[in-house]
């Protein structure tokens, strides 16, 4: 066996006549037929063998012989080959130890036993071959006692009796050792032990009468199973035991039997025969003979063995198998005699002559007639001359059939011929280039090419043919290419460009264009014309124009003009002229400030103004272009610079800041008080300035031109302005004097005027002694977070108001109060971290040190805690024309400021206290107003959609800007309502600076509010919520990473997802952000024809006049979408009708560019679909976005579209009528809507009723009518009595949910009156979901903001009243009987008993549910008036619901 993976065995070369590519050869393998891969690999230039396995000769493999077919192919076309065959003999090597036959031997000997009789045959095989495998037996004493006994033949194995017996006991065991081994070198060996027993003389054992020959020979296709091999016969030695058994002795080999492939049966008559038993084929190939030992025994446990041989004789049951064979290649026009190929089989018989393989082809066949064939080589070679292209024959190639077949009748057909086999070798008949490449003689090769052509630009493909399929056709120019102007791909044909063509120069070209083959070649000429382009721009006169011209005019005569010529002109030559740079607005051609005809002449459209300071412009710097072939071809550009001359347009002004006021203190003398006064022009001071005059202005107010006189200082090219008389700060603070300023008189074209105002300020002096004063601080405590921070000043009626330095200050009678801190200089009052909610009246002393004077001050600061979701929900208004200081402070003591007014009206429109109208944030805005920020509750605190909306409900309709003294600007601030805010998607998000304060102080009146900003996200619809938030007492789930939500709200943060409509009703929802791109999608259920579905946009009069709205309604039963972006209406309104009383799922879709509506989520229908293109103006103008920030309103509409129109440019408007219907699962982008949770609304509810419309199928008759009113009116009759029955039985334990509240307390029971506090009530008719565990006192999932279930709300309020020690009495227990009592107790405010009045908050009751909707109501502080919206819409009432 080989032991080496790769093991280089040997090497084959072949030769080759040829020359060059031709004669390199290339080696390959063909492969064996009997593996899938093959056992050697071959160095494809070297020829180099090498094995790719290690190979092993012995069982199971048997790799004796290995024959390798080596091809040679050389690299020419075609590609010839010659094969060489040889057979590899696997060299053996002492791999395999000898194996014994039995893993132990045991036998009996009589005692008298004769010397050198045989006693027993050990047996060993070892499957090596030769000396590897031929073997020597050797045996030895197990015992020292026992040797000397027994010898063994070293070459049969046959242990003899060399030493007597005759001293030995009966029964006594020899026990010796048998080694076998090889003469391999190494030599290996095995042994086996050998037992002995010595018996009795008279125990002797069988012998054998009838003895096998020495060998027998069977066909190894013998398959016989009944017929004896061979017969065999012992007898007992002993009497006593007659019988004899028979067994074969099988060994570990399948030569010894091993596989039972031979069996032994008992003939009936003492002997035995042995037969082939079926268990295993027998295969000459496989194993060539059988050792077989027979062993008869007694029942003394006596025996005897016979051995003998079986041989196999080898039959012809092998077909010869073929090695692949490859196609192969012969050239055309070879001599007959050449060598074509070999094929190759071999045979897997064992012997000849039935493994002699023999090839021929079919006689008188065609493969015959055209070809050879060896018949002992398998070597194919030709026997006539061949040309490929012979037209006779459809192709090229031809199959010839080899038939291999052996040397011997089959030994598996029933036929007296060989085993054959056939296999099909197809033979290619190579090229030789033996024809010329021709061109299509009838084709004319023409091409038209533009002189600007790119270099490589195809022209035209030039095709030649030839015959030989393996001739490669060349193509190159031979002629006729001036300047090398055209190059030819030499593979294609394809005549490019090479070099830049120029028409002027040379307008055709004829090429010769040459095919050739390497050995033949063909020539046709092509004509190739050149066409003019426009490949020269235009060129000016000059290289730059420059002008100059005075600013001020405008004019249509030009003010210069401009010259290009076209020296490459396509047809008559055409300029045009355009400009470019500042002043030209290629998107709005209207507001250009210059235009340029095409005569090249340049026109000022606009008065051109040169002073920077004025918003002008000095140097114009433009480009003028000219474009060839009517603005069409090429264009080239030179620069233009316009320059303006200044003249005397801005009259000169006085220089004054804010920061450099001057003053003039009070009481003091006018003498020697000069104030200097300059001047300043925006135009040019060299021609247009100075020298300045001054005066005061001749119509100013007497009161002025006594006071003040002006002086103009001619030297210093300045005035100066001189008091007249003493001024007291308190008649008046400040003055502004007229003054009349003059530029140049030699300015041109004439000296300007101008009046400016300057500002003197009077000075203080303390010269007025104070007064007691009053004044309200009210500070606005975030979370109660707010750190020790400067709250306002003590006030006192003093009309000085630069004598602080004059003032001390200190608390009235020295008290102090622990949550306030008093700076005793300035007067500035600080409050403390921590200090709880209240209204705090604070005392002081003033000391003035110049009167000697003392005055009390009186300062009420009002502290109110503002939860984060006050501000969060909060409103918004934007004032116009208001400072934050005049909002907040009174015109005199008897008249309530801006501020003041606001409070009571919003609280009337919100139909609550005033004291629940929190008005925190007053902040100045950019815009010259004032920025509002207000919440309010009722329970809990109401969402800023319901508040804006409700405000701008009703601001045209109650003239609410007259009611609040002011102008609102905007209601709900959001700028995305404005495109150029973003200019792309917009969603604004309200920063909150928790630890600043945003302070507005008066004298009387300050605000300490929360500081809050808008902050505007670009680029982003809007904000996702935080899957944390678990809404309607729902519970967030750690494990599941979701919320857990009560029944009836599936959405992913317990959103409800259903409301319904009886058509006279509405709600709100937050509104629809500015988006790229929308999506918004519900369900929609209905049998009504027609109603308003949904409307967002104006609900008064909106901010700049923004136009934009969305709407979707119903008319005879198609959805109708409405959709403006401020330019103009669309509708898409899909065919299908919506009316039926099923659901139907609606998508509604818009971008910058269309709105899409489908129903049922069908695509490409035409009937459930509809598109249109964003809405635009007449003019084309538009829009791109949806710029909503008023409520979304599902149902209907709180105000009638029509009086929204009045206001607004629509031409277009949805019907307002109520919707009556169900709406489920609404999402808009990815925010799902809380449908069960309005903002605002009436006349709905959070169920569904709708039902599919039934038809009639009874035909109604007059006689049916009756019977079905009979057995109305019968059932009818029942219901009253049965209504009437449980109203008289069971009205204490249900009332009915419309029944009205009343008193319900029959009995009062004071402390000590064997009553406890009942902690078992029963809320499961409040509420759904109770029992929340709890973690930090809040239950779990509940995040800040949200409030506390029922359960818990009375759970605190009971345990904090049980603690308070001022409660008395400290039970109090109430026991509930029927209707009518007597007692008139109404009032559930024992509940937060325990509480102080400032601690008094009913907030939450709202967010328990609709049950607890009428409770809210009372606690929210303000009554319904009858003719006003509803201030929230009640759910329809449903059997089985209760409500407090």
């Amino acid at each position: 066996m080989l032991n080496l993976l790769r093991h280089r065995s040997s090497s084959v070369e072949a030769t080759d006549a040829d020359k060059g590519e031709n004669a390199q050869v290339v080696y390959s393998l063909v492969t064996s037929p009997f593996s899938l891969e093959s056992f050697f690999s071959i160095d494809p230039a070297s020829g180099q063998l090498t094995t790719l396995k290690m190979f092993n000769r012995d069982e199971p493999d048997h790799e004796k012989e290995l024959r390798v077919i080596v091809k040679a192919n050389d690299k020419g076309t075609p590609s010839l080959e010659g094969t060489c065959a040889f057979v590899v003999n696997v060299r053996d090597v002492n791999d395999n130890p000898p194996m014994f036959d039995k893993a132990n031997y045991q036998e009996s000997i009589p005692r008298d036993t004769e010397l050198e009789a045989a006693v027993l045959r050990i047996s060993a095989t070892d499957a090596d071959s030769d000396e590897n495998g031929t073997i020597e037996y050797f045996v030895s004493p197990a015992r020292p006692v026992d040797g000397g006994f027994f010898g063994v033949d070293p070459r049969t194995g046959v242990i003899t009796l060399t030493r007597r017996l005759d001293q030995v006991e009966i029964d006594y065991e020899f026990r010796l050792t048998a080694v076998a081994r090889d003469r391999g070198s190494p030599s290996l060996s095995a042994e086996v032990p050998v037992v002995i027993t010595v018996k009795d003389s008279d125990t002797r054992p069988p012998t054998f009468v009838v003895r096998p020959n020495q060998t027998y020979y069977l066909p190894e296709s013998y398959r016989d199973t009944e017929a004896p091999i061979a017969r065999i016969k012992a007898v007992s030695n002993s009497a006593a035991s007659p019988a004899i058994y028979y067994d074969i002795v099988h060994g570990s080999q399948e030569q010894t039997n091993r596989d039972r492939t031979f069996v032994v049966e008992e003939d009936g008559d003492g002997g035995a025969i042995i037969k082939y038993g079926g268990s295993r084929q027998l295969d000459y190939e496989q194993l060539k003979s059988y050792n077989i030992t027979v062993r008869a025994s007694t029942d003394q446990q006596t025996g005897a063995e016979v051995t003998f041989r079986i041989a196999l004789l080898d039959s012809n049951d092998e077909v010869p198998i073929f090695y692949s064979t490859d196609p192969v290649t012969v050239s055309e026009n070879s001599e007959p005699g050449t060598y074509v190929a070999v094929t190759t089989a071999i045979d897997r018989d064992g012997t000849p002559p039935n493994n002699q393989v023999s090839y021929r082809f079919e006689e008188n066949s065609e493969d015959s007639r055209l070809f050879s064939i060896d018949p002992g080589t398998g070597q194919i070679s030709t026997r006539a001359r061949f040309d490929r292209e012979d037209a006779s024959r459809p192709s090229p190639f031809y199959t010839v059939t080899v038939i291999a077949e052996d040397g011997a009748p089959s030994g598996i057909r029933n036929t007296s011929r060989p085993n054959q086999v056939k296999q099909r070798v197809t033979v290619e008949i190579g090229d030789e280039n033996d024809n010329a490449p021709t061109f299509d003689p009838n084709r004319i090769y023409e091409a038209t090419i533009k002189e600007n052509a790119n270099i490589g630009a195809n022209v035209i493909e030039v095709v030649a043919r030839d015959p030989d399929s393996d001739s490669k056709i060349q193509y190159q120019i031979t002629d006729g290419n001036h300047g090398a102007a055209f190059d030819v791909d030499t593979d294609t044909g394809m005549v490019k460009v090479k070099n830049k063509l120029d028409f002027e120069n040379v307008k055709e070209y004829t090429i010769s264009v040459t095919a050739s083959d390497g050995k033949y070649e063909a020539t046709h000429p092509v004509n190739i014309d050149v066409t003019n382009v426009n490949d020269v721009a235009p060129v000016f006169n000059q290289s730059e124009y420059r002008l100059k011209m005075s600013e001020g005019r405008a004019s249509s005569e030009p003010i210069t003009k401009v010259t290009a010529t076209d020296k490459d002109p396509d047809g008559e030559a055409s300029i045009v002229y355009k400009l470019s740079g500042p002043g030209i607005f290629p998107d709005r051609p209207k507001d250009d400030v210059f235009s340029i005809n095409d005569d090249g002449e340049v026109v000022v459209l606009k008065i051109l103004d040169r002073d920077e300071d004025t918003g002008g412009r000095e140097i114009w710097k433009l480009s003028v272009v000219a474009w060839d072939n009517g603005g069409n071809g090429l264009g080239s550009s030179v620069p233009f610079t316009l320059t303006l001359t200044d003249i005397n347009d801005n009259a000169p002004y006085l220089i004054q800041s804010n920061s450099s006021r001057p003053v003039i203190m009070e009481n003091k003398s006018p003498e020697d008080v000069v104030i200097p006064v300059e001047a300043d022009d925006f135009d040019d001071h060299q021609r247009n300035g100075p020298p300045y005059t001054f005066q005061l202005d001749p119509n100013a107010p007497d009161d002025i031109r006594h006071k003040f006189s002006v002086i103009t200082v001619v030297q210093d090219n300045r005035a100066e302005i001189r008091p007249l008389v003493t001024f007291d700060r308190e008649d008046q603070k400040s003055y502004a004097i007229p003054v009349v300023v003059s530029d140049s008189q030699s300015a041109s074209p004439g000296p300007l005027t101008g009046t400016s105002l300057f500002t003197i300020i009077i000075g203080d002096e303390n010269d007025n002694d104070m007064k007691e004063g009053t004044s309200r601080i009210e500070v606005f405590n975030f979370e109660g977070k707010m750190p020790d921070t400067v709250v306002g000043r003590v006030f006192v009626e003093d009309p000085d108001d630069w004598d602080l330095p004059d003032k001390t200050f200190s608390w009235l009678d020295g008290q102090d109060y622990r949550h306030f801190e008093l700076d005793t200089e300035t007067g500035s009052i600080t409050m403390r971290y921590g200090t709880p909610n209240g209204s705090y009246p604070l005392k002081f002393q003033v000391y003035d040190k110049k009167f000697r004077s003392t005055v009390d001050a009186y300062v009420t600061v009002a502290v109110r805690l503002l939860p984060r979701e006050a501000v969060i929900k909060s409103g918004s208004l934007r004032i116009k024309g208001v400072t934050a200081e005049e909002f907040v402070s009174r015109p005199d003591r008897e008249t309530p400021s801006m501020h003041e007014r606001l409070i009571v009206q919003l609280a009337r429109l919100f139909t609550t206290a005033p004291e629940n109208v929190d008005l925190f944030g007053v902040q100045n805005n950019d815009a010259g107003g004032v920025d509002v920020r207000y919440s309010a509750h009722g329970s809990p605190y109401y969402d800023s959609e319901r508040m804006d909306g409700i405000v701008a409900q009703n601001k045209n309709r109650w003239a609410l800007e007259d009611l609040f003294g002011f102008e609102i600007e905007q209601v709900g601030i959001n700028d995305c309502l404005y495109e150029a805010t973003c200019q792309g998607s917009c969603h604004a998000e309200l920063k909150i600076f928790d630890d600043e304060v945003y302070r507005v102080q008066t004298n009387t009146s300050s605000i300490i509010g929360v500081k809050t900003e808008l902050q505007y996200r670009c680029g982003e619809c809007e904000a996702k919520m935080e899957r944390q938030i678990c809404l309607h007492d729902g519970g967030w789930n750690e494990a599941r990473q979701k919320c857990d939500c009560p029944e009836g709200y599936p959405g992913p943060n317990c959103q409800g997802d259903t409301i319904h409509f009886e058509g006279t009703g509405y709600a709100w929802f937050p509104t629809l952000t500015a988006c790229n791109a929308s999506r918004l999608s519900f369900d929609l259920t209905t049998a009504a024809d027609e109603g308003l579905v949904m409307y967002n946009g104006p609900l008064s009069e909106p901010p700049d006049f923004v136009q934009d709205f969305f709407a979707v309604d119903l008319l005879e039963g198609r959805l109708r979408v409405f959709m403006n972006y401020g330019t103009g209406t669309v509708v898409a309104s899909p065919e299908v009708k919506v009316d039926d009383g099923v659901i139907h799922h609606v998508d509604i879709t818009w971008d910058t560019e269309t709105v899409l509506v489908l129903v049922d989520s069908c695509v490409g229908g035409t009937t459930c679909q509809a598109s249109v293109a964003a809405p635009a103006a007449p003019d084309g103008e538009k829009n791109a976005f949806l710029n909503v920030v008023t409520p979304l309103q599902l149902g209907g509409s709180a105000v009638p579209l029509d009086r929204v129109q009045a206001f607004m440019s629509w031409e277009t408007v949805p019907g307002w009528g109520g919707f009556s219907g169900c709406l489920q699962n609404m999402t808009f982008l990815d925010r799902v809507f809380d449908l069960s949770a309005p903002a605002e609304g009436k006349d709905f509810s959070r169920y569904c009723s709708e039902v599919v419309k039934a038809k009639p199928v009874i035909e109604p008759t007059s006689g049916f009518l009756a019977v079905i009113l009979g057995c109305a009116g019968i059932l009818l009759m029942l219901i009253i009595a049965v209504i009437m029955y449980r109203r008289r039985h069971v009205r204490a334990l249900y009332k009915e949910p419309t029944d009205e509240m009343r008193d319900t307390i029959i009995n009062y029971d004071d402390e000590g009156g064997g009553e406890k506090d009942q902690t078992a009530y029963d809320l499961s008719v409040l509420q759904v979901a109770n029992g929340v565990p709890k973690e930090n006192g809040r239950p779990v999932g509940q995040t800040p903001g949200q409030p506390p279930s029922v359960r818990s709300f009375i759970d605190d309020n009971k345990n904090q009243m049980d603690k308070d020690e001022q409660a008395w009495p400290s039970d109090d227990v109430r026991n509930y009987a029927y209707e009518g009592g007597g007692s008139s107790a109404g009032s559930l405010s024992s509940l937060n008993s325990g509480t102080d009045d400032n601690d008094l908050n009913f907030d939450i009751l709202n967010e328990f549910g609709p049950r607890f909707r009428k409770l809210a109501d009372m606690y929210g502080g303000g009554d319904e008036d009858e003719d006003e919206p509803a201030a929230g819409g009640r759910p329809s009432s449903l059997a089985g619901e209760s409500w407090c």
